[in-house]
C-alpha cells in the first residue's frame, strides 16, 4: 500500500489491522510488534489480559526444524514477496503465518505484516480445530477481546473461522475497499479498487467529491450528485448507489458502491466514510439488454397492435395490458379483470362459438387461436384475432400467456380482394365490350348441363354466327364503330332468342346461341331468320350508316349422339357451309358436311410432313417498356412456312397438332431454335434482354423434362418460360410442381400467359409466383372506350404490384392503347401496333433500326 507519510503509515496501518477479520499484527524493523488485533492476541497467548504490543517476533517462533529465524534477508523481502513462518500458540501448536513487507512511497520498508493462513484440510483431518489447534473441552483463560464478548477460547476460534470465511468471500467477490477521511486529508484505495479502473500504483486517484464527479458517466452525475446531498442534509448514513466510471482504456465499468459515513464534523457534513466498490459491468450489461429486448418486444407488439393477455387457470382472473383495454375501450385502467370478463367484449353471434372453442382448449390443455367480432360503442365492427400459448409448470401451474390484434384491416382488405377477384371471374367469364358470355362460359355452362341433366331431358342446339362487312367497318369508320356493331349485335341477339337461351361472344365477331332444350327445327329456323333479318338492316353510328348482315349454322343434337364439343363444331361446319353459299343464310348441319370435314383433315398428313421437313420455325414479337418504349423482350412465336401452302398461322393448326400429340415437340422445336437465334444475334453484336417461349401443359407434366433442358445449356436470366393459365391450372400436379421449382433455379423465369381469361385465382398466382402475367388481349382491345373494362385491368396491373408480378399488355392496337396503359402503371406492352411478329432475319433488321433510334421505339 502507498502511504503520504509516516503519520498516515501508522494510522492507516493500525486501522488495517483492525479491520482484518483474521489474526493479524504488525512487527517493526527493530522485530518488535507495534500493532496487534484482538484474534492475533487470542490465538498466541494463553494468559488473560495479555498482548502481543512490545513482544519480539523472535520469543514467538516456533521451534520446529523447518522454521528459520529471520534474518536479514528476510527483512529485506520486496513488497510484492512473501514468506511463511510458524508461530506458537495456545496450546504449544504451532501456525502459520503469512509475512509481506510494508513499504511507503519512496519504496522504503518501515514494516511488516504478519497474518493468520487457513490451516490446511490435512492438519484438520490430523484432530486440529479451524486455528491448528487440539480441541479441548476444558475451560481456558481467554484475552480482553474475548473477554468483552464472554466467549471462550473455543468461541473465539470459532469466530476467528468465520471471520476468515468472510474474508474469503469478500475477496473472491473482488470487491474494492475505499476509506476517505476528509478531515484529516488520509485517502485509502485498495490494489482492487486500482484495478478495476486501470489505475497503477502511482496513478493518482480522486480525493474529492467534485474530482470523483468528473470522472463519472453524464448520465449518472444528477444521480450521484442526489445520493451525496442526502449524505450531506443527515437523510441518510448509507451509501448505495451503482454509477459508471471511466476505465483509462476508455470504457466505462458500471459499478455498485456500498459504504456508510463513520463519522461527522461539527457541522454535521460526513468526515469519514467507508465503503466497497463492486463491478457489475457484466450483470448490468445483461439488465440493460433485457430491458432493451422488453422495449424491442413493446415497440413490436405496438408496431402490430398487439395486446397482451395473461389468464391463470387456477385463479379467477385475467391479466389485460393497456393496449387490450384500448382495443375494448375500457377507459378505468385496470389491468385485472374477471376472468369471465372477456364474453362482455365478444360480438352476440360469435359469442357462443367462441367460448366454446376456448373451453375446449382449456380443457384439452391445447394453445387457443380464434378470430371473434367486437361492437365498439360507435356501433362499428372490429374484428379481433386472439392467440394464446398453454403453459404449465410446477411453479406457476397451468396458464395461458397470449396477444390479442385488431385485424378489421385485414378482412376488409380480404373482402375488397374477393369482391375484385369476383368481378376479375365475372369479367373473365363473359365479354367486356357486349357483357354477353364468353367461350369459356358457354364451354363451362355445356359441359356441367350435360353431365348433370337426363339425356332424355336434354336435346340442345346451337347457333353460330359471324358478321358479314365487319372488317370492312372496322378499317373504315374505326374500332369504336366497330365496337358500336358489336353491341348492336348482341341487342339483336338478346331480342331474338328465347330467354333461357345462353348468347355468348366467342370471337372477335363470332356469336354462339346455346339452346339447352332445342325447340323443333322450324322454330330454330324462324329464330335464326329474325336474327338474319334484323342484322341486314342498316343502323347508325352517329351520323355514319352501318351496313351489316349474317349467316348462321345450325346443330342440334342427335339423340344417339353423346354430348360433347362435336356439337360445337358441328356448327361451326354449319356456318362454313352457309358462308360458302353466301351472304345472308342459315345452314342446318348434315352428314355431308361431317364427310367435307374429315376431307379436311387431311391436313394431318401434310402438318406431320412439314414437321419432319423441318417447316416449323418461329417468328418473333417484341416486347416494350411501357413508360420508355425500350424493346424488353420478345415472344417466339410458332410457323408453319409450308412449301405448299406458304406462311400458316398456329390458330390453324396448332389444334390440329394436339389432337396428333405434336405438341411437345413443337415446344422443344421451337426452344432449340430461340437459342440458336439468340446465340446468332449476340454474335452480331445485339443484346436481347429476355425471350419467352410457350411450354405447354403436355411437356411440363413430363417427369424427364429437366432431364431434357439441362444439356440444351440455356443461358440464365435470358429465357422465360409462358405458361397458359388454361391449360396449367386444370393439369396443376406434383410433377408440374417439381418442374417448376427446377427450372426456377436454372435461372428461367416463370410467366403467366392469356391472364384473365377464367382461370388464374389470386391463390393460384401465390402458389406459382410467376415473374410476370399477360393480361389476355380480348381484356386489352376494348380499354380505350371502356372506363369499366379500364378498372378491371388497372385492378389486375394492382394484384401483379401486390404479388410483386410484373404484368405485360398483348394485344396493344393504337396509341390510345399505349397512352391508357401507361397511365395506370402497366410495365409492358406487345401488339400488332407496336411491332408485328416477324422472322430471325427480321429480328436483326428491326434491332438495327432501333439503334438507330436511341434503342426506343418511336410510336404516336
Amino acid at each position: 500500500m502507498h502511504l503520504k507519510n509516516d503519520a498516515i503509515a501508522g494510522d492507516t496501518t493500525k486501522l488495517l489491522v483492525d479491520a482484518l477479520a483474521l489474526p493479524a499484527f504488525i512487527v517493526g524493523l527493530d522485530h518488535s510488534v507495534i500493532f496487534t488485533n484482538a484474534l492475533a492476541d487470542t490465538l498466541l497467548l494463553d494468559s488473560e489480559g495479555n498482548s502481543l504490543l512490545g513482544r519480539s517476533i523472535q520469543s514467538l517462533l516456533s521451534q520446529d526444524k523447518e522454521t528459520q529465524c529471520l534474518d536479514e534477508p528476510f527483512f529485506s523481502l520486496t513488497q510484492t514477496a512473501t514468506r511463511t513462518v510458524r508461530l506458537n500458540s495456545v496450546g504449544s501448536k504451532s501456525v502459520e503465518f503469512s509475512v509481506s513487507a510494508l513499504k511507503d512511497p519512496q519504496g522504503s520498508v518501515f514494516s511488516y505484516l504478519f497474518q493468520w493462513q487457513r490451516p490446511t484440510e490435512q492438519s484438520l483431518q490430523d484432530g486440529s480445530d479451524a486455528t491448528g489447534l487440539h480441541r479441548d473441552t476444558k475451560p481456558r483463560h481467554v484475552g480482553k477481546a474475548a473477554e468483552k464478548t464472554g466467549q471462550s477460547s473455543w468461541e473465539t476460534r470459532c469466530h476467528i473461522e468465520n471471520d476468515w470465511r468472510w474474508q474469503t468471500t469478500i475477496l473472491s467477490a473482488n470487491h474494492a475497499i475505499w476509506d476517505h477521511d476528509f478531515e484529516r486529508d488520509q485517502h485509502f484505495v485498495s490494489e482492487t479498487w486500482r484495478q478495476l479502473r486501470g489505475l497503477s500504483q502511482d496513478d493518482p486517484f480522486p480525493k474529492s467529491n467534485e474530482a470523483w464527479l468528473e470522472t463519472i458517466h453524464p448520465q449518472d452525475v444528477d444521480h450521484i450528485k442526489n445520493e451525496l446531498r442526502r449524505l450531506d442534509s443527515q437523510e441518510t448514513d448509507i451509501i448505495d448507489y451503482k454509477f459508471r466510471q471511466k476505465h483509462t482504456l476508455g470504457h466505462w465499468v458500471w459499478f455498485m458502491s456500498s459504504g456508510r459515513v463513520m463519522r461527522r464534523d461539527k457541522s454535521g457534513l460526513p468526515a469519514r466514510i467507508i465503503g466497497t466498490d463492486t463491478d457489475i459491468t457484466d450483470i448490468k450489461t445483461v439488465e440493460l439488454e433485457r430491458h432493451r429486448m422488453a422495449d424491442r418486444l413493446h415497440i413490436a407488439m405496438e408496431a402490430a397492435g398487439m395486446a397482451r393477455w395473461e389468464f391463470d387457470v387456477g385463479a379467477n382472473y385475467a391479466y389485460w395490458d393497456d393496449r387490450m383495454l384500448e382495443i375494448f375501450e375500457i377507459t378505468d385502467g385496470i389491468n385485472i379483470r374477471s376472468s369471465n370478463a372477456w364474453a362482455n367484449y365478444i360480438y352476440p353471434d360469435d359469442r357462443e362459438a367462441t367460448l366454446a372453442l376456448a373451453a375446449e382448449c382449456l380443457e384439452q390443455g391445447k394453445d387457443i387461436a380464434c378470430d371473434y367480432r367486437h361492437m365498439r360503442k360507435d356501433g362499428s365492427i372490429r374484428h379481433i384475432r386472439t392467440r394464446g400459448k398453454y403453459v404449465r409448470d410446477k411453479e406457476h401451474g397451468a396458464r395461458y400467456y397470449g396477444v390479442n390484434f385488431d385485424v378489421t384491416r385485414d378482412y376488409e382488405r380480404a373482402e375488397e380482394l374477393e369482391q375484385a377477384r369476383a368481378r376479375l371471374e365475372h369479367d373473365s367469364r363473359h365479354d367486356a365490350l357486349t357483357g354477353l358470355a364468353n367461350r369459356r362460359y358457354l364451354d363451362d355452362v355445356f359441359t356441367r348441363q350435360s353431365q348433370y341433366l337426363d339425356r332424355a331431358d336434354l336435346r340442345p342446339a346451337i347457333l353460330h354466327f359471324d358478321i358479314d362487312y365487319f372488317k370492312q367497318i372496322n378499317d373504315t369508320l374505326g374500332h369504336d364503330a366497330g365496337d358500336a356493331t358489336l353491341k348492336h349485335a348482341a341487342e339483336i341477339l338478346r331480342k331474338n332468342v328465347p330467354e333461357d337461351a345462353l348468347v355468348a361472344r366467342v370471337g372477335g365477331d363470332e356469336f354462339v346461341v346455346l339452346l339447352l332444350s332445342a325447340p323443333d327445327p322450324s322454330e330454330l329456323e324462324e329464330i335464326a331468320k329474325n336474327i338474319i333479318g334484323d342484322m341486314s338492316q342498316p343502323f347508325f353510328y352517329g351520323s355514319q350508316q352501318c351496313n351489316t348482315g349474317t349467316s348462321i349454322g345450325i346443330a342440334v343434337a342427335e339423340d344417339a349422339e353423346p354430348l360433347d364439343n362435336g356439337l360445337f363444331i358441328n356448327a361451326d361446319l354449319a356456318l362454313y357451309a352457309a358462308k360458302k353459299a353466301g351472304r345472308g343464310r342459315l345452314q342446318f348441319f348434315t352428314r355431308e358436311m361431317k364427310t367435307e370435314a374429315r376431307r379436311r383433315k387431311n391436313s394431318f398428313d401434310a402438318l406431320l410432313a412439314g414437321f419432319d421437313n423441318g417447316e416449323i420455325t418461329c417468328h418473333y414479337q417484341p416486347q416494350f417498356d411501357a413508360q420508355t418504349l425500350e424493346m424488353t423482350g420478345l415472344e417466339a412465336l410458332v410457323r408453319w412456312e409450308s412449301k405448299k401452302f406458304g406462311l400458316i398461322m398456329p390458330d390453324e393448326f396448332l389444334s390440329t397438332a394436339e389432337d396428333m400429340g405434336l405438341v411437345a415437340h413443337f415446344d422443344e422445336l421451337v426452344l432449340r431454335k430461340t437459342l440458336h437465334d439468340l446465340e446468332k444475334w449476340e454474335m452480331q453484336g445485339f443484346d436481347i434482354p429476355r425471350i419467352s417461349v410457350n411450354v405447354s401443359s403436355h411437356r411440363l407434366n413430363d417427369p424427364t423434362l429437366i432431364k431434357q433442358l439441362k444439356p440444351m445449356g440455356i443461358p440464365e436470366g435470358k429465357i422465360a418460360f409462358e405458361l397458359l393459365e388454361s391449360a396449367f391450372l386444370d393439369l396443376k400436379n406434383e410433377v408440374i410442381e417439381r418442374n417448376l421449382k427446377q427450372i426456377e433455379r436454372m435461372g428461367i423465369d416463370v410467366e403467366i400467359d392469356d391472364f384473365g381469361s377464367g382461370h388464374a385465382s389470386i391463390v393460384s398466382l401465390l402458389q406459382v409466383a410467376p415473374k410476370r402475367l399477360k393480361i389476355d388481349r380480348f381484356l386489352i382491345e376494348p380499354i380505350v372506350a371502356s372506363n369499366r373494362q379500364r378498372d378491371l385491368i388497372k385492378t389486375i396491373i394492382g394484384i401483379g404490384q401486390m404479388l410483386d408480378v410484373q404484368v405485360v399488355a398483348e394485344g396493344v392496337e393504337s396509341w390510345e392503347h399505349v397512352k391508357v396503359l401507361q397511365e395506370i402503371g402497366c410495365c409492358y406492352l406487345q401488339g400488332y401496333g407496336l411491332a408485328r411478329p416477324m422472322d430471325a432475319e427480321g429480328v436483326s433488321t428491326f434491332m438495327r433500326e432501333l439503334v438507330t433510334k436511341n434503342g426506343c421505339l418511336a410510336f404516336g
